[in-house]
């Protein structure tokens, strides 16, 4: 019990800070790790994403004005007025020599020259386009308007711009410049804004700031799953982490603008969740310290707090564990002047008034039981005297004996006995009530022991059946007193029988489970008047004789009559630890119960 009030104090103690501090370590993991997520990296993303495609529309500007100046240089529409017929091997190296003078004034990748009928006449920058990949642009132009896109070559991406070309308002050709997406621009791009730039066509990487395969496999990967998931809206996501091993990356996808959206192409900007990913592990690391602090604190502090009220209360259960000792003397200190020290002073001062009450009981108890000591005593000498002298007229020694004299000396032989048993009893209460019944345990064969009890006690009557015994899982012997016991069940089934009517029964059960005997002692009849079974229990024996009415005057006999023996019961089974209750049915009749524990003999002898 001590042990858990001390648990439940340490529960009450420790249980408030602790949620105060889980909740504190909850909320501020929850605030630091939404405004990591919404950090100043979100924002550099987003700025550089701004800046980058800012970038990439200033420059599809560069290459649509220069190409506006390339083509209204006279020198340069000039040629591409000349008819078909008028064009031969001379006119195609006039015109890529020429085109290679522009494309060292514009430094553009692309730099490829076409006629009105859209076929090639030069090519001379650094990179060249198909037929498949420019067809969209060069068309365009052909139409008379001017056009932007991205082209793809190769694997490789390009900034392309398709201008046509007009001598005295007529279309004469067209000219398209453009330059490289790719590694170079992505390493410029993160000198700038310090974040990873990759450029993705597909499922392919044409230009990447990434140091490790590692890397760039899980950026493919990522981009791999949003093709499957057919994202058409990429500004939708907003910032995705990307795993990479030992380093996460905050991600952002986007369509490379002016680029078709068949063809998947995508700019990634990222930025390592590194730095404050050590920031959060700091903080929750910190926290965590600090609950595991407040714990340790608050258990400190609730078992002081606990040892302060438990420490009298310890005093006082010893002090009442004394009491029930008989030891009034125990010390009891008074620590405090609170609550808990006015209840040891209350206790300690009721301690001393059930000491006086207690020792004048006692020499009161020692009194009643030295009397009735010394009367059963006295009692001896005239009743072996009477016995003697009935036992002479009995045998004739002082003259012959009449029927009616016999009849008188008959009686006068059970009223003997009956006095000699009720002196024997009286011994036996007096030394039960005078001191503690000590006990003999020892191995006991219960039903045998609990048949010849009832028998002795069925057979001091006249015209009554058998008793009957029912016995239940007594198959091995039992540690108990057996002379006590016997007694008991004796005492019980006469006092069952002297409350019985001619034709009333009583049975006796018996049943044992191992740990437990139960002996059962029923008046199946109209059973023991209420008031006299409560008296019996109560007291231990009866206030008054019952009724001449209510009792069988075959049966008044011995302790029944005085209610001496269900205190002789009552005795023997609080010897073994047990005790003796009765019981009403509701349908008439009542029975002794009683209980004590016993285990076997072999299991008592194994635990000694």
């Amino acid at each position: 019990m001590r042990a858990s009030l001390r648990w439940k104090i340490l529960l009450l103690a420790v249980l408030t800070p602790l949620v105060l501090g889980l909740a504190v370590l909850v909320t501020v993991n929850r605030n630091v790790r939404r405004h990591v997520d919404s950090s100043s990296i979100h924002e550099s993303l987003e700025h550089s994403v701004s800046v980058f495609e800012s970038m990439l529309t200033t420059r599809s500007r560069a290459l649509a004005g220069g190409a506006r100046v390339v083509v209204q240089d006279p020198r340069f529409f000039s040629l591409l007025m000349l008819d078909g017929a008028q064009r031969d091997s001379r006119f195609k190296a006039t015109v890529r020599g020429m085109a290679s003078d522009f494309s060292h004034i514009t430094e553009t990748d692309l730099f490829e020259v076409f006629d009105r009928q859209g076929r090639l006449l030069a090519s001379v920058g650094r990179d060249a386009t198909s037929l498949a990949s420019r067809t969209p642009l060069v068309n365009e132009a052909l139409a008379r308007r001017p056009a932007e896109g991205v082209l793809v070559e190769n694997g490789a991406q390009f900034q392309a711009a398709a201008t046509p070309v007009f001598a005295d308002g007529r279309l004469v050709g067209v000219l398209l410049l453009g330059a490289r997406v790719d590694e170079a621009l992505a390493n410029q791009l993160k000198s700038q804004m310090l974040c990873e730039v990759t450029f993705v066509t597909g499922t392919d990487v044409t230009g990447t700031t990434l140091r490790t395969p590692r890397e760039i496999a899980a950026l493919k990967a990522k981009v791999e799953g949003l093709r499957r998931l057919s994202v058409t809206d990429l500004a939708a996501l907003g910032v995705l982490r990307v795993d990479a091993g030992p380093t996460v990356y905050l991600t952002m996808v986007r369509r490379i603008p002016g680029s078709d959206p068949a063809q998947s192409q995508l700019y990634v900007m990222q930025r390592s969740f590194d730095p404050e990913t050590s920031f959060l592990h700091v903080m929750q690391s910190d926290m965590l310290r600090l609950a595991l602090l407040a714990l340790v604190a608050a258990l400190v502090t609730g078992w002081w707090f606990s040892d302060q009220i438990l420490r009298p209360l310890h005093a006082l259960v010893r002090g009442a564990r004394a009491m029930e000792r008989g030891d009034y003397t125990q010390p009891l200190e008074v620590l405090h002047r609170d609550e808990i020290g006015y209840l040891v002073e209350r206790f300690v001062a009721m301690r001393q008034r059930e000491h006086a009450y207690v020792d004048n009981l006692e020499h009161v108890t020692r009194l009643k039981s030295d009397f009735i000591s010394v009367a059963s005593y006295e009692l001896r000498t005239p009743i072996s005297g009477l016995a003697s002298f009935r036992d002479l007229f009995a045998d004739g020694t002082f003259g012959p004996v009449s029927p009616r004299q016999a009849e008188a000396l008959d009686a006068m032989r059970q009223f003997i006995t009956r006095l000699v048993c009720v002196a024997d009893d009286a011994t036996l209460v007096a030394q039960v009530q005078g001191e503690r019944l000590k006990l003999d345990i020892a191995a006991c064969d219960v039903e045998p022991m609990a048949r010849l009890a009832v028998a002795v006690a069925s057979a001091q009557g006249t015209g009554r059946a058998t008793v009957p015994v029912h016995c239940e899982g007594l198959d091995e012997p039992l540690e108990v007193d057996e002379k006590a016991l016997s007694q008991a069940i004796t005492h019980l089934v006469r006092t069952a029988l002297h409350f019985a009517p001619e034709a009333g029964e009583v049975a006796v059960r018996v049943d044992a489970d191992g740990e437990q005997l139960r002996i059962e002692v029923g008046n199946l009849g109209s059973g023991i008047p209420e008031a006299r079974l409560d008296a019996l229990l109560r007291r231990g024996e009866a206030t008054a004789a019952p009724a001449p009415e209510a009792v069988n005057a075959s049966y008044d006999f011995k302790a029944a009559g005085l209610g001496l023996g269900v205190a002789i019961a009552r005795s023997v089974a609080q010897a073994h630890g047990g005790e003796l209750s009765a019981v009403r049915a509701e349908i008439g009749g009542s029975a002794f119960v009683l209980e004590l524990p016993a285990q076997p003999a072999e299991a008592g002898r194994a635990a000694a």
